[in-house]
């Protein structure tokens, strides 16, 4: 039955990936408890033989699973935890054992104690199901009857099950090699280059240098600078927020570029990146910039990894990672000055590539992540137009369209980009000097005249509405 029971013990380690749980000292088989955690839910199971169990009256048995659950719970106060107890039993005594049991099974339904118990009955190699009050998460039943057909392995003398688990968890996943992760540390290269790139430059907190270097501004963006979409990821402001987004890279950079593979990690950092300049670029209207829509693609990318591998993340990060995610969640959304935008826009991008590409060694090319595929570059595109669309509507873009016109020296568009634009905001004494600007450059003094002058009764402080007046007027009294 010991053989039997290690043997079994061992399948639940390298099959189920239930590990050794040190809940107490362990000093023969039947003291060992095997553990599992998924999200926020633990499983346990143990194992016992009747005649150790039947020693005790009704009274010790509640004490010992009491004692059990209270020591266990103690430690995962804040998740649900789930007992399977596995007895074994002589041969054809389940029906005396089921009624010799019924006042604990009675108890047991007045208790919070979620707990399934078995028989296995170890001559006949059967397994009954004798009490349970949770759906069997785990299928222990299913998986304990395929055990006990398996013919006992007469090698099997002792066993070693730290060593087990350690193999397994290696086999497994649960161990990361982080040696590899070049692209990590290149990514944050880059961050810090071009911070102190622009910072000589003139700084990187001064707003119209962060423009002049590819910063996220929708005007720009909806008159044909696309590319600002992707050059704001690498820029950022000021030496805290590089600080911040560069550390944050580095903790979860490594483990994702080993979970997904460096050409997957690239992948997913750039296009979390795009999903959230995409969810910035259509709701706020500030201008913005930084690595924070990556980095949270990358938190996409680890709730992808726990769905996909909820043992693995659940053992590794404690959720850990969950916690992170909330937090930053709930202070984007009490502080006025965080893009939240680009945080969720990058999340979601995060998860939707990932389930896009897979993990690592993974063919990228299946039935599911194909529709994965489409629905990410659907969305890439319907994001990208309908922040064009928002944005091509507003004065600020009629204003640089205008400007971008007049470097062209196509005089007619730009007067028509700014009398669009004056339509959308006539209070703008900008609008009035470049349509001044352009009668200026057509030689019509009068309505040049008249431009410059409405500029100046919105803006006295207008200093090149002011130069132009006076040049005319100049050239007036020349005459």
């Amino acid at each position: 039955m010991i053989r039997l029971t290690a043997q079994i013990m061992k399948s639940f380690i390298e099959e189920k990936e239930f590990f050794l749980y040190p809940h107490q000292e362990v000093q023969d088989i039947f003291d060992i408890v095997l553990h599992k955690q998924i999200w926020f839910r633990h499983f346990f199971i143990d194992f016992t033989h009747e005649d150790f169990f039947l020693q005790k009256t009704i009274e010790e048995q509640k004490d010992a699973i009491l004692q059990q659950y209270d020591s266990i719970k103690a430690m995962n106060k804040f998740n649900a935890v789930y007992f399977y107890k596995v007895i074994f039993i002589h041969e054809n005594q389940q029906e005396y054992l089921s009624e010799r049991f019924n006042e604990l099974f009675q108890w047991l339904r007045t208790t919070k104690i979620r707990i399934h118990i078995f028989f296995i009955d170890w001559k006949l190699r059967k397994a009954f199901s004798v009490f349970k009050n949770f759906s069997d998460f785990q299928d222990i039943e299913i998986f304990l009857s395929h055990q006990l057909y398996k013919p006992l392995d007469d090698e099997l003398q002792e066993i070693n099950f730290g060593e087990i688990e350690r193999k397994t968890k290696a086999q497994k996943g649960y161990f990361f090699d982080q040696k590899n992760t070049y692209f990590t540390y290149l990514f944050m290269i880059i961050n810090v280059l071009v911070f102190l790139y622009i910072s000589a430059q003139g700084g990187t907190t001064n707003i119209y240098n962060l423009i002049r270097f590819g910063a996220k501004y929708n005007p720009l963006i909806a008159a044909g600078e696309y590319y600002r979409l992707i050059t704001n990821i690498f820029i950022h402001i000021g030496i805290l927020h590089l600080l911040l987004n560069t550390y944050a890279l580095k903790v979860l950079g490594k483990d994702i570029e080993y979970i997904f593979g460096s050409v997957k990690f690239i992948l997913i950092y750039l296009i979390s990146g795009l999903f959230g300049s995409l969810g910035s670029f259509i709701f706020s209207k500030a201008v913005s910039a930084g690595a924070s829509g990556a980095i949270f693609g990358l938190m996409g990318a680890y709730l992808y990894f726990g769905i996909r591998k909820p043992a693995i993340f659940s053992a590794r990060y404690g959720l850990n990672i969950l916690s992170i995610l909330i937090i930053n969640i709930i202070f984007g959304l009490s502080n006025p000055n965080i893009d939240n935008f680009a945080h969720i826009g990058g999340l979601i991008g995060g998860y939707l590539t990932s389930s896009a590409l897979g993990l690592k060694k993974e063919p990228v090319f299946k039935i599911k992540r194909i529709f994965f595929q489409l629905c990410t570059i659907v969305l890439i595109i319907a994001l990208f137009f309908t922040g064009i669309t928002l944005h091509q509507q507003t004065w600020q873009y009629y204003l640089h369209k205008g400007v971008q016109y007049l470097e062209q020296n196509d005089l007619r568009q730009a007067e028509i980009a700014f009398e669009n634009g004056l339509k959308k905001n006539p209070r703008t004494a900008t609008f009035y000097f470049y349509l001044g600007y352009i009668r200026y450059q057509q030689g019509n003094n009068e309505e040049a005249i008249h431009y410059f002058q409405k500029a100046l009764e919105i803006d006295p402080n207008d200093a090149m509405s002011n130069h132009f007046l006076q040049e005319i007027q100049s050239n007036k009294s020349l005459r």
